[in-house]
């Protein structure tokens, strides 16, 4: 046995870390030492194109391959379960076609990340390019409400074709530990949602929003036609933690977090005003501002 196989896995398991995701899966073939560690490494990070490429994908062979996918997330996901194991981290980043198909196990494997103590989520549902222009809600994922039940998740990233509905705007929020969140692109049911999930996250240091949009419902006589607007504004208030904020497409930004050291701002549409608060920011080092025609700064 060589010496690196012969460290304890602890060790190991830090050695799996520090490797891009396809590396450290290929350590498995090395040795029965590093497969079991494999095995019970705690960082479980899938990523569609790891399995095929999205050029080999056909309408004939799409069910065979998503098929494989599913059966390597569940068997991994089962194993750790089984050995009473953590999933430390959970990050999924796929393309999100068949949705009837995918929902259920989506939803399934957030439960087992979650309920293991999850520390970090990640979870990016992406639509092939020759599915852009096809924006029906009812083709992205719900995303559950155990998700802002979390009290162990530390980073939340949601990016992609993911709805966050309305009963999230007045449920109750348990995302003490959070400390990064990075939201992209997914659509919610009103704009409040985003500010109600972030005033409940004390220890937020790090908060990203770009591009999300507020959807409406069908537009009468059109089924299945739905309008999209981005969401304007964003109330930051009592964030004493926070540090870092990234605010994408928006028209108004109201900071009220006296620790914030750096701001970027960027606007989705040039050619419109942006109103920017920052009188408490007073440990402000970094400002950054984009696409920005007419600015105010201030209360007025």
């Amino acid at each position: 046995m060589d010496q690196i196989s012969g460290l304890p896995e602890a060790i190991r398991h830090d050695i799996l870390a520090r490797l891009p995701d396809r590396d450290s899966a290929r350590t498995s073939v090395l040795s029965k030492a590093w497969r079991e560690t494999w095995s019970t490494f705690p960082i479980l990070s899938i990523c569609s194109d790891q399995h095929f490429k999205s050029e080999d994908v056909t309408v004939d062979n799409y069910h065979s391959k998503i098929d494989k996918v599913i059966d390597y997330v569940g068997r991994r996901l089962l194993r750790l379960r089984d050995l009473g194991l953590a999933i430390k981290e959970f990050k999924l980043i796929m393309d999100y076609v068949d949705h009837k198909c995918m929902a259920h196990h989506v939803d399934l494997w957030m439960k087992m990340a979650i309920e293991s103590g999850g520390e970090v989520l990640h979870l990016q549902l992406r639509l092939p390019g020759r599915y852009v222009g096809r924006h029906s809600p009812d083709r992205f994922y719900d995303l559950p409400l155990s998700v802002i039940e979390s009290k162990s998740l530390t980073k939340l990233v949601l990016m992609d074709r993911i709805r966050v509905n309305q009963a999230f705007l007045t449920h109750s929020v348990k995302l003490y530990s959070v400390r990064i969140i990075k939201l992209c692109n997914i659509f919610f049911a009103h704009e409040g949602i985003i500010d109600h999930l972030i005033s409940h996250c004390p220890l937020i240091e790090d908060l990203t929003v770009i591009d999300c949009a507020v959807y409406n419902p069908p537009i009468r006589g059109i089924p299945q036609m739905h309008e999209f607007s981005l969401v304007e504004s964003q109330f930051l208030h009592g964030l004493h933690k926070l540090k870092k904020v990234y605010v994408q497409g928006m028209r108004e930004v109201y900071i009220d977090a006296p620790n914030v050291e750096s701001l970027h701002c960027c606007l989705q549409y040039p050619n419109t005003s942006f109103k920017l608060n920052l009188d408490s920011c007073t440990n402000l080092r970094w400002l950054c501002l984009w696409n920005l025609k007419n600015i105010v700064i201030g209360d007025k």
